[in-house]
């Protein structure tokens, strides 16, 4: 982007109006308008609410960069999702080089729409077709393996579900889910076991 500038926020605040302000991060940023430290809920809300008033004062579109906290939560307790248009989250995991965005909040168009990129020596690159991102390795005849057509947003979406069942030595069998939500998989082992006659009490079921 050949116009793309880093402006300080002293520059911005002499007169000059750039059209895109990108904070990085929210939790650094400083007002005296909170008497505390940057970084807490009172100081963020705050120089949100600061760069929000210039936003509608002056047309510029400003982006706001936060982490989350343990709880999965920008800021705090939810403290700048309420005040902005649109909240993007930026996932991705250390052991891959793709990047999720996902739309949480946007008032102006659909939610829960995602993008899938690769991070490459260039940086982002956009993945055309995650579908065949998530089915790459696969093997048409792998047992216990299934492909899956779920939609996420307005986006369909195949991915593989692979599945093992194993006996079991404990007295408890072990119910592992991974990418999954693990109280849909025990109501799908009782249906089975209610209507079909399968067997789980001394096997362990594994969900990837």
């Amino acid at each position: 982007w050949p116009s793309l500038v880093t402006w300080p926020t002293s520059t911005i605040a002499d007169g000059k109006r750039p059209d895109l302000v990108i904070l990085d991060s929210i939790q650094t940023l400083w007002t005296d308008l909170a008497d505390s430290a940057p970084g807490t809920v009172t100081q963020v809300r705050a120089a949100a609410q600061a760069m929000i008033r210039y936003a509608k004062s002056t047309g510029a579109a400003i982006v706001l960069v936060g982490h989350v906290t343990k709880e999965g939560q920008i800021a705090g307790p939810r403290v700048v999702e309420h005040m902005v248009d649109a909240v993007l989250y930026f996932e991705g995991e250390g052991g891959h080089h793709y990047r999720i965005l996902r739309t949480v909040k946007n008032r102006f168009g659909p939610t829960d729409e995602i993008g899938v990129f690769e991070m490459s020596d260039k940086g982002l690159r956009e993945v055309a077709n995650p579908s065949e991102l998530f089915l790459g390795e696969r093997h048409a005849k792998s047992p216990g393996a299934a492909v899956f057509a779920g939609m996420e947003g307005t986006r369909p979406v195949l991915v593989e579900i692979q599945a093992l069942v194993a006996p079991s030595s404990l007295g408890t069998p072990r119910r592992a889910v991974v990418g999954w939500d693990g109280a849909r998989l025990s109501m799908i082992l009782a249906v089975l076991e209610a209507h079909c006659g399968v067997r789980f009490g001394s096997h362990d079921v594994y969900l990837n």
